[in-house]
C-alpha cells in the first residue's frame, strides 16, 4: 500500500517538476489530508444523515424487537406429514432445535467467517472490499456484508439500483445491523437470518428450501445438501440445483473448501463429499402440487369463512397467508399417495380406450355443441374485447398453434387449433374418489379429478347423476316398511300414469322373470326398483335419503329410484355409512384443530353425532345383499380381476349414454365411492361414450383396494369382517335371486301348506296390530 502511494506521488512529481520539491510535497500532503478530512466529514454528514431519516425513517428498536416474517400456514394429514402449504411467500419458521451444525458451519464459513466475534459490522471486511475492489480492480472482491447486514437486507428490502441509492442502502443495513446486534443474541440473529433469507423460486428460509430441494428437515440435512442450500445464497437462480445441477454442484465444493478451511472438516471428508454427486428430492409445494391438492383447494375456502368467522368474533387477524397456522385434518397420508396413484394408473388405461373409441369419429356432429363451448372460453372473450368480428374469431379457432394439453400423469405438447382442442377435451375421462371412515365419518382420502392444474372442478364435490347407486337408499326403505326380501317381483315394465306415463326400461332389454329384492340390487334391475318405490312411495325413500347424508334437492319423481337426481360424490359416499354403522348416518368430516403459530388452539372441530336412519335389522340385511353386488353381481372382477378376498359390498351405477360411472363399495373399516365421465353429459349425448361402471368405476375402486391390501401402513382398512346376520334375518334372504316362472300351487296348497321354497310365508293381517309398513305412513302423512 505504502509503495504504490510512493508511485502515486512520484508521477505527479514528475507531471508538475516544482522548483521547490519540498515545498510542493508540503503542499501536496495538505492538500490531501484537506481532501481526505473533508471526504471524512462529507461521509460523517451522509452517515448522519441516514441515521436521522432524512433519506427513510429506520426501524427503531422496538420495531426491531417484535419482528414478525409473513409465514406459510400448513395443513397436516392425520399422522402429521405435511400435505401443503398456503401462503404469499413460502417460508416456514425454523425453531432453535431444528437447526443442524452442518447447516450453521456451512453459512458461517461461506458468509461471515468472524460471525461470533464482530458486533454486526466486520470492518476487516469492508477493508478488504475497499482495497481489492478500488485499487486492485478485482470484481470478485465480495460485498463484505455479515449475516447481520444481510438480514437487514431481508428484513428491509432496497428500494433503488443507483450509486446513490446503493449507497443509502449499505449504510442503513449497516445501522440495522447494528440494532439488531443489541438486540438479538447471536443464535436469535442466525435464525432470524436462517427464516428471511429467499432460495429463489418463490421460496423463503431454511424449512421451506429444505423441504423443497431435499424433501427433509432442516435438522437432517448431510454436510453435501447444507452446502448446497448454503452455495444458492450467492445468486439463488444462477446456482439453483435443478434448473442448474452443474453449476450448483461446483459451489457446493467451493462450500466444502470454506468448511475445510475454517477447521470445520478435515481434508480426508472434503476430499471424499467432493466426489459425491449432486442428489435432489426435488417436492415442490405450491398451491397446485403436492399430495391432495383438491382437498386443500376445498380446505382453503372453508378456513377461510372460519378464520373470517373467528376475527368477527375475537376481534383478532388471523390471516391463513400470512401468519403461520397449523391446520390438522383426517386424511390419511399413505391412502391419499395411494389413491392418487390408483386413479392416474386405471385413467391412463382407460384413456387408451377412450382414445381409440373416437379417433375415427368426426367433430361436424358436435359443432353446434363446440361453438357454444367455446363462447365460453377466456381466448374467445378475449379476441371479443380486441372487437372482432364471428367470423374472423372462428378462423382465428380453426387455425393450428402449439398449445399444452392434459394427458393422464402429466401434459403433451400439441399442434392443434383451439376448435379441435375443445372436441379432444370433451373426450377426457374424468375421475373422483372419495374415503370415509364409517364409524365416525372422518374423510381418509381425496381425489378431486385428473389435474388440477388443468382441471380445478372438484368431482368429489360436483353434483352428477348418481345411477343405480342411489338403489340401496330405495331397498332399505322397502325394507323398513315391512316388505319382505323374498317376495318376488315380476320383471315387467310398470307406467307411472300420474308422472306422464314414465316407464322405467332394462339396460339390457330384458323383461322376463321375477327377482327377489337380492337378485334385483346384484343385477340392478331398473324395473323392480320402479316397483318398489311404487309400494313405498316417494316421500319415505326421500327422507331416508336426507337422514342417510344426501342434503342436495331431490325430485319428486319416481325416477329417482333409478337414481336420476344430481348429488355429489361425498353426499353419495356418505349415505352408505348406515349400512356399515347399525342403520346410523355419520356426517363426513376432515377438520380436526387448527392453531396459531404459537400452539394456541383457535378452532377444535368436534364431530357431529350420528342420526338414525333405519334400524339396525334394515342395515345387516341390506349390507348382505349388496355382498352379493361384488360376490356375483357387477361388481364381481373386484374377486375375479383384482383378487379382493377381503370382506366387501358395495353398488355399481352407469348413467345414460355412459356419461357418468359410479362405484360405492365398503369394508368394514373404509367406504369408497368413485365417479368416472366425461366433463360434459352432453358430449356422451351425442356420441355415447365406451364407459360403464364394471370397465371404469369398478377398476379404479379395485386398483385402488387392492394397493390398499398390498402396503403394511394401509391394508388394516381392509381387514376385518362385517357383524354376522342373526338366523332370524339370515333365514329371511334364504331364496334364490331369480326365478323363470312363480312355483304353482294347488288351491289345496295354497290354503294351508307352508311355502317350502324359501319364501316367507306372508303374515296375516291384524287390524289391532297394524303392519310397519301402514304405521310408517301413519308416520310420514
Amino acid at each position: 500500500m505504502k509503495k504504490k502511494l510512493q508511485i502515486y506521488f512520484d508521477r505527479i512529481s514528475q507531471i508538475f517538476k516544482p522548483a521547490n520539491p519540498k515545498k510542493f510535497s508540503r503542499l501536496l500532503l495538505i492538500i490531501v489530508a484537506s481532501g481526505i478530512l473533508l471526504m471524512t466529514l462529507l461521509l460523517f454528514s451522509f452517515v448522519l444523515s441516514v441515521r436521522m431519516g432524512l433519506f427513510g425513517t429506520l426501524p427503531d428498536h422496538q420495531e426491531l424487537a417484535s419482528i414478525e416474517n409473513q409465514t406459510s400456514s400448513e395443513i397436516y394429514a392425520s399422522d402429521d406429514e405435511l400435505l401443503g402449504k398456503y401462503f404469499i411467500y413460502d417460508r416456514s419458521q425454523l425453531l432453535p432445535n431444528q437447526v443442524s451444525d452442518n447447516l450453521i458451519n456451512s453459512l458461517i464459513a461461506t458468509e461471515d467467517a468472524r460471525f461470533y466475534s464482530h458486533n454486526g459490522i466486520d470492518y476487516r471486511s469492508l477493508m478488504r472490499v475497499f482495497y481489492r475492489t478500488l485499487l486492485l480492480r478485482q470484481s470478485s472482491a465480495g460485498g463484505g456484508s455479515t449475516l447481520s447486514q444481510q438480514l437487514a437486507k431481508n428484513l428491509y428490502p432496497r428500494n433503488g439500483d443507483s450509486f446513490l441509492s446503493l449507497a443509502v442502502d449499505k449504510i442503513r443495513e449497516m445501522i440495522i445491523a447494528r440494532r439488531l446486534e443489541s438486540i438479538y443474541s447471536k443464535n436469535e440473529i442466525l435464525l432470524l437470518y436462517l427464516n428471511t433469507v429467499s432460495f429463489g423460486e418463490n421460496v423463503y428460509g431454511v424449512t421451506a428450501a429444505s423441504l423443497r430441494f431435499f424433501n427433509k428437515n432442516p435438522r437432517d440435512l448431510t454436510i453435501e445438501e447444507a452446502a448446497t442450500l448454503t452455495g444458492m445464497l450467492k445468486a439463488t437462480s444462477f446456482y439453483n440445483p435443478r434448473l442448474f445441477p452443474q453449476r450448483a454442484l461446483d459451489r457446493r465444493n467451493t462450500v466444502i473448501g470454506q468448511l475445510k478451511r475454517y477447521k470445520y472438516i478435515n481434508t480426508h471428508q472434503a476430499d471424499s463429499i467432493r466426489q459425491l454427486p449432486l442428489e435432489l428430492d426435488y417436492t415442490p409445494m405450491s398451491h397446485h402440487q403436492g399430495p391432495a391438492p383438491y382437498f386443500r383447494e376445498s380446505a382453503r375456502t372453508h378456513i377461510t369463512r372460519l378464520l373470517h368467522k373467528y376475527n368477527q368474533e375475537n376481534n383478532t387477524q388471523y390471516n391463513l397467508y400470512t401468519d403461520g397456522l397449523k391446520i390438522y385434518t383426517t386424511l390419511d397420508y399413505n391412502l391419499q399417495l395411494i389413491a392418487e396413484k390408483a386413479v392416474e394408473k386405471q385413467l391412463r388405461e382407460q384413456q387408451q380406450r377412450m382414445n381409440e373409441y373416437y379417433k375415427r369419429l368426426s367433430r361436424q356432429k358436435a359443432m353446434p355443441l363446440l361453438r357454444k363451448l367455446m363462447l365460453q372460453t377466456q381466448r374467445y372473450q378475449s379476441f371479443q374485447k380486441n372487437n372482432l368480428e364471428s367470423e374472423s374469431v372462428e378462423v382465428h379457432f380453426d387455425q393450428a398453434i402449439a398449445m399444452e394439453f392434459y394427458e393422464p400423469g402429466g401434459s403433451q405438447r400439441l399442434e392443434i387449433s383451439p376448435l379441435d382442442s375443445i372436441f379432444l377435451s370433451q373426450q377426457v375421462i374424468h375421475a373422483g374418489l372419495v374415503s370415509l371412515d364409517p364409524r365416525n365419518g372422518a374423510i381418509r382420502a381425496w381425489v378431486g379429478g385428473n389435474n388440477i392444474s388443468f382441471y380445478q372442478y372438484d368431482h368429489v364435490l360436483a353434483q352428477r347423476q348418481a345411477g343405480s347407486t342411489f338403489k340401496p337408499l330405495v331397498y332399505a326403505t322397502a325394507l323398513e316398511m315391512g316388505i319382505e326380501p323374498c317376495e318376488y317381483v315380476s320383471n315387467d315394465s310398470i307406467v307411472f300414469e300420474d308422472n306422464e306415463g314414465w316407464s322405467p326400461g332394462n339396460v339390457d332389454g330384458n323383461y322376463d322373470g321375477y327377482y327377489s329384492m337380492a337378485g334385483a340390487l346384484a343385477h340392478s334391475v331398473n324395473t323392480v326398483s320402479a316397483h318398489y318405490i311404487n309400494l313405498t312411495g316417494i316421500l319415505p325413500v326421500l327422507e331416508v335419503a336426507h337422514k342417510a347424508g344426501i342434503h342436495s334437492p331431490l325430485p319428486r319423481v319416481p325416477s329417482i329410484a333409478l337414481g336420476t337426481a344430481d348429488v355429489s360424490l361425498l353426499e353419495m359416499t356418505s349415505a352408505f355409512t348406515p349400512f356399515v354403522n347399525k342403520g346410523n348416518s355419520q356426517k363426513p368430516f376432515w377438520l380436526l384443530k387448527i392453531e396459531d403459530k404459537n400452539g394456541k388452539v383457535i378452532y377444535d372441530n368436534r364431530p357431529s353425532r350420528e342420526t338414525p336412519v333405519f334400524s339396525e335389522s334394515t342395515a345387516l340385511m341390506s349390507r348382505q345383499m349388496l355382498s352379493s353386488v361384488v360376490d356375483s353381481g357387477t361388481a364381481a372382477q373386484l374377486r375375479n380381476r383384482f383378487g379382493i378376498t377381503d370382506a366387501l359390498a358395495g353398488k355399481t351405477g352407469t348413467t345414460q349414454h355412459g356419461a357418468d360411472t359410479w362405484f360405492v363399495g365398503f369394508s368394514p373399516g373404509l367406504i369408497t365411492g368413485v365417479w368416472t365421465g366425461v366433463e360434459n353429459p352432453a358430449f356422451a349425448g351425442i356420441y355415447k361414450t365406451p364407459l360403464s361402471s364394471t370397465n371404469s368405476a369398478v377398476p379404479v375402486w379395485g386398483e385402488y383396494y387392492r394397493m390398499i391390501s398390498e402396503n403394511t401402513q394401509t391394508r388394516e382398512y381392509n381387514r376385518g369382517s362385517f357383524t354376522p346376520l342373526p338366523d332370524s334375518l339370515a333365514i329371511k334372504l334364504q331364496c334364490n335371486m331369480f326365478l323363470e316362472e312363480l312355483p304353482s300351487q294347488s288351491w289345496w296348497e295354497k290354503i294351508f301348506s307352508r311355502p317350502d321354497d324359501g319364501t316367507p310365508e306372508p303374515k296375516p293381517r291384524d287390524e289391532e296390530q297394524p303392519s310397519r309398513f301402514r304405521r310408517w305412513l301413519d308416520r310420514v302423512f
